[in-house]
This record gives structure tokens, C-alpha cells and sequence, in this order.
């Protein structure tokens, strides 16, 4: 289990969290909290640690992003890769709603947020890193592909982040990916107010 900062800085909650599952008897849990930078650096530093640990499931989460419960629990379905569904704030669009959970669906060569239609585990495109489930045998056939590298628009922007990168090249090689509505984070960032009021007041 791996919380990968720049910083060595950690929201309370996700200390909190931390405390919490170190406390599961079900797992053998190894755990750090690794401070390379960038994040990419740091994700495939964790990758690297975790596959000469020799664990079946790596757990990694983002020092601002606690899950509200344990993921844990997930490793019994033995799934490939499972994202815990974090709200995003997204006010781009005057009237839309101004956030979206990133367990996402692909459409037209983008993403959009999957609607869950169950309460149960439900198969997806893309999820956020920042609480991530993800299986040994997974990482054993991407290691040697950069597999968290950003892909890269021709004038020098981002055009895929990190982990939905991830996942294209997952599922490219037969990986399939999951996201669970009950496993939702918390996700803490700094707003400023009026935007947060303007941007629920302006909902169609």
C-alpha cells in the first residue's frame, strides 16, 4: 500500500484511513509513503517497490484522497484494476453540474462519467489514481511499458493524464477495469466560494 506525495505531506483523513487498514488481519500490508516528484516518477517507483515486494494487490491513494472504506474488502473478486470513485470539481460549463465522480466511460475519443446503475461493482473505461486497486499480474505485463507516462498533444500539452493513460494501455493488453459506488473518497481540495455558489446556482 503505497501513498505517493512530493511532499511527505498527508491530509489528516487519509491518515486516518492509513490507521485503519494497517488494522486489517485478513492481509499481509506493507506500506510507505515514498516522496519522489513528479507523481509519475513516483507512481512508477511505487510499481517497481511493489513487484519486488512480491504482493498479489497494490493499494496506492493520493495524500489529499481517503477512501470512506476499506478497499480491502475488493481484493476478494480479484479484479484487474478497480478505481474508488473520487469527486472532481469540473465548473468549465456554466449550468452543468459542477463535479463528477472520475469512474468514466469513454465517448468520441474522450471520457465521460459513468452512471452507476447498480450498487455493486460495475465494469468501466478510466479511473482516477487516486485510490486504486490493482492486481500483481497487471503490473508484471505493463512494467516494462512506462505504463503511468502522460500522452503528449503535438504543441506540447497534456492531452492524457497519467492514469487514464494507465488505463488505455490496460485494457490495450485485455486488463479490464472496475469502479464500486459504495467505495466512494473524499477528495479535498481549495475552492474558492463564490465559484462553488455560482457554479450550484447556475445548475439547469
Amino acid at each position: 500500500m503505497t501513498v505517493p506525495n512530493g511532499s511527505g505531506w498527508l491530509h489528516k483523513h487519509v491518515h486516518f484511513a492509513l490507521i485503519k487498514i494497517l488494522q486489517d488481519q485478513r492481509y499481509r500490508i506493507r506500506h510507505d509513503c515514498p516522496t519522489h516528484s513528479p507523481y509519475v516518477d513516483n507512481l512508477h517507483a511505487c510499481m517497481n517497490d511493489f513487484l519486488k515486494g512480491g504482493e498479489d494487490f497494490w493499494l496506492t491513494m493520493d495524500d489529499d484522497n481517503p477512501p470512506t472504506k476499506n478497499p480491502l474488502d475488493l481484493i476478494e473478486l480479484d479484479c484487474d484494476i478497480i478505481g474508488m470513485p473520487t469527486p472532481v470539481w469540473h465548473s468549465a460549463v456554466k449550468g452543468d453540474r459542477p463535479y463528477y465522480f472520475n469512474a468514466l466511460d469513454a465517448e468520441d475519443g474522450g471520457w465521460k462519467p459513468h452512471e452507476f446503475i447498480t450498487s455493486g461493482i460495475e465494469e468501466v473505461d478510466a479511473v482516477g489514481s487516486g485510490c486504486m486497486l490493482i492486481s500483481r499480474r497487471v503490473m508484471l505485463a505493463m512494467q516494462d511499458d512506462l505504463p503511468f507516462m502522460r500522452q503528449w498533444k503535438a504543441n506540447g500539452r497534456v492531452d492524457v493524464g497519467c492514469d487514464y493513460s494507465f488505463c488505455r494501455k490496460a485494457k490495450a493488453k485485455g486488463f479490464r477495469i472496475w469502479s464500486h459506488p459504495e467505495y466512494v473518497c473524499n477528495h479535498f481540495n481549495e475552492l474558492p466560494l463564490l465559484e462553488v455558489i455560482e457554479s450550484f446556482g447556475a445548475m439547469r
